[in-house]
């Protein structure tokens, strides 16, 4: 089978490429073939079909000047790039793949690639990442007013431009909300077959977006168990890793904290709100609280194998992190809010537990429950890595996503 995989970006930038590359390799191990295609990069692997990918584009890191001279080609890729429709045809042509599994397309690519693939009649599934087909940007939370915002949902994308959600700006909010009512209008995204979804929480929201039911197919991501081993043992801390920015909710992890002085509490990772939260940890004498920094490869493998477990306290609806699915398949309880995605992945009095997003006190509560008892750890650590096996293996992965795959290719028919 040869599988026409799309991203727009071919190089790991976030969970999105983690992703698309893991089930690239696992089709491939399977005897499939992959045929990429993305947007020209300097980071981007080596791949023989990289004279097709469209011309890089950057939005970010540009000068007011800059912005203005490229503002009509900007606007143009975001909202129908003929260009990208151009030369994903010419992939079509030149490959004549058997379905388009489409990850993150937005902007960079747009979503005129899809009459490409509804003038070739060539089934399509999309991965959805993150919530942009109901929220002009992409995450159901206004990030300079750190508040979870549904108001786009039914389809009134002018309150992302009253809001000013992206990036507090009102022109890129306008751009993005004009964005959204075109393609609502054309009915684009009428020509993707399939949304698979990694949480059931996001296809919930899709469906109170107007897409049907019958669209909206859950299933994990998956990851390479071999690459994070399952680690039972373990030392003096519990974790925290990733981005450090408001809406992750470390503030509420260091006020639970407070409670919890017997605890020690290794945070990883860089982001925007590090020096807030440094100032916070000094003010509340929280001594039992160290900031690492960035830590990535084999030496967060290893912090995290030895962690007692790791605290995800998410304040926006965090679809389905993979954090988890590498904790789980280290054996690493996780103590989780209950937002987004999270409860479906963490199974509560099982694998680790639930608490109310900012509630400090109930926070405090699970941490010192799990910290204080070895043997719940122990017996939790061999549930996580259980469910891994179970549902994040590549092996499982395959046999779910070859089945739908098969099923669209022969309703096509």
């Amino acid at each position: 089978m040869k599988v026409l995989m799309i991203d727009k970006y071919y190089f790991i930038k976030g969970g999105a490429e983690r992703y698309y590359f893991e089930l690239s390799k696992v089709l491939q191990a399977f005897g499939h073939e992959v045929i990429p295609f993305s947007m020209q990069h300097e980071e981007n692997f080596p791949t023989q079909y990289a004279d097709y990918f469209v011309p890089n584009i950057e939005f970010n890191g540009l000068s007011a000047a800059q912005k203005i001279r490229q503002m009509p080609e900007i606007i143009g890729r975001i909202m129908y790039s003929r260009e990208a429709k151009e030369a994903v045809t010419r992939l079509i042509e030149a490959t004549q793949p058997d379905i388009v599994h489409l990850h993150m397309i937005d902007h960079q690519l747009s979503p005129s690639i899809l009459h490409a693939f509804r003038d070739a009649g060539i089934p399509v599934i999309q991965t959805c990442h993150q919530y942009k087909l109901v929220c002009p940007s992409y995450r159901l939370f206004i990030m300079h007013k750190n508040e979870v915002c549904e108001r786009c949902i039914s389809g009134d994308f002018y309150h992302a431009f009253a809001q000013k959600c992206l990036k507090d700006s009102r022109t890129g909010s306008a751009i993005v909300t004009a964005e959204s009512y075109l393609h609502k209008w054309m009915k684009i995204y009428d020509h993707i077959d399939l949304l698979h979804v990694p949480s059931r929480f996001l296809g919930q929201k899709l469906v109170q977006g107007g897409f049907p039911q019958e669209k909206i197919w859950h299933n994990f991501y998956t990851i390479n168990l071999d690459d994070y081993p399952f680690h039972p043992e373990f030392e003096n801390y519990c974790l925290y890793f990733g981005r450090l920015s408001q809406e992750k909710g470390i503030e509420t992890l260091l006020k639970a904290m407070q409670s919890q002085k017997a605890v020690k509490l290794l945070i990883a990772g860089e982001g925007p709100y590090r020096p807030r939260l440094e100032k916070m940890k000094a003010e509340m004498g929280l001594e039992n609280v160290t900031f690492l920094g960035n830590k990535g490869g084999q030496e967060l493998v290893n912090l995290v194998q030895k962690a007692r477990f790791i605290v995800v306290p998410s304040e926006w609806y965090d679809n389905s992190p993979l954090v988890i699915y590498e904790a789980f398949s280290m054996g690493k309880p996780a103590i989780v809010s209950t937002m987004g995605g999270m409860p479906e992945l963490v199974d509560d009095g099982e694998n680790g537990f639930h608490f109310s997003a900012g509630r400090a006190d109930e926070l405090a509560e699970k941490i010192g429950t799990l910290w204080s008892d070895e043997e719940q750890i122990r017996k939790f650590s061999a549930n996580a890595r259980q469910k891994a096996v179970a549902e994040f293996s590549p092996d499982s992965h395959y046999q779910n996503i070859i089945t739908i795959y098969e099923k669209l290719i022969e309703n096509r028919k």
